[in-house]
């Protein structure tokens, strides 16, 4: 009998430590998600104002700039710069709105399941700058094109697009650094907790 019971204490006593452990490793992916929801809020807002100033700043020096040394080609350029601004400006303030309206007040399953979305690496979701970077891009290879006259315009378009699209693949992959070490863990526990909370 004695034995049944000191079994029995020791179950109870198993089952608290692991809700006690359960609960303790949730309030610690609570207090990181809303650590990384802030700093990546503050980033939003940062790269928002960013975009606003370069697109202010871009379109007095380039496009209305009556500088008679400004060609045609200096505006078009001037221009795409300016267009792919004002876009990633709207991409960074809708993030900005996304992040500015988390409620951390929903139920425990709702919220994880919107943070392990929010943290997912879904590339889908990035289609959305291409646009802006082929803009970019366009806009670059109409300055370097007039720049270089004693180049062939075929071999300078493609140092232009090679030099261009390493630079975007060398951004590409800084960034999935930074969410595989920051994000990724935070989208792997919600998903875990997600899994315990349905078991």
């Amino acid at each position: 009998m004695n034995n049944q019971e000191e079994q029995t204490s020791k179950n109870n006593n198993s089952d608290n430590e692991f809700e006690s452990t359960n609960l303790i490793d949730m309030d610690t992916l609570l207090a990181n998600l809303r650590n990384e929801d802030k700093r990546t809020l503050r980033t939003m807002k940062n790269m928002r104002w960013l975009y606003f100033a370069m697109i202010i700043i871009y379109t007095l020096l380039m496009v209305v700039n009556p500088d008679p040394e400004l060609q045609i080609h200096h505006r078009i350029s001037g221009l795409c710069y300016v267009l792919s601004f004002a876009i990633f400006a709207l991409i960074f303030q809708k993030y900005n709105k996304e992040f500015s309206s988390i409620d951390y007040s929903l139920s425990s399953s709702e919220m994880f399941r919107k943070a392990a979305e929010r943290y997912n690496l879904n590339f889908k979701r990035y289609l959305v700058v291409i646009p802006p970077l082929l803009l970019i891009d366009a806009g670059l290879t109409i300055s370097e094109y007039y720049r270089w006259t004693t180049v062939d315009p075929v071999v300078l378009i493609l140092i232009t697009q090679a030099i261009y699209l390493g630079v975007i693949l060398i951004g590409w992959f800084i960034g999935y650094l930074i969410w595989r070490k920051r994000q990724k863990p935070l989208r792997d526990g919600a998903l875990q907790i997600l899994k315990e909370l349905n078991d």
